[in-house]
């Protein structure tokens, strides 16, 4: 990701940004992680992954993510469902 990109997803995050076509941005800890539909929950909420989510700042798959990890997840809306778009570790 690159420092533009990265300032862009703070400000997201952070709510200082509102644009309906960019992705929705929450940060919390890994409640549970499912294997078996590559989804996992943070603040309650399901999120699923597929070949296009992104993993940063020291994730670099679905196999890494583990409850308890603090994650920053962008996501959007597809079919009733939450998809990852980027999955970044926080500290």
């Amino acid at each position: 990701m690159n420092l533009r990109h990265s300032a862009l997803a703070a400000s997201l995050c952070l709510g200082m940004v509102s644009t309906p076509a960019l992705a929705d941005c929450l940060e919390g800890r890994i409640q549970s992680v499912n294997p078996n539909d590559r989804s996992f929950v943070v603040q309650g909420q399901r999120f699923y992954t597929d070949g296009s989510t992104d993993y940063e700042d020291g994730l670099r798959s679905f196999a890494d993510l583990k409850p308890g990890l603090k994650v920053e997840v962008d996501h959007v809306q597809r079919g009733g469902r939450s998809f990852a778009k980027e999955v970044e570790l926080e500290d």
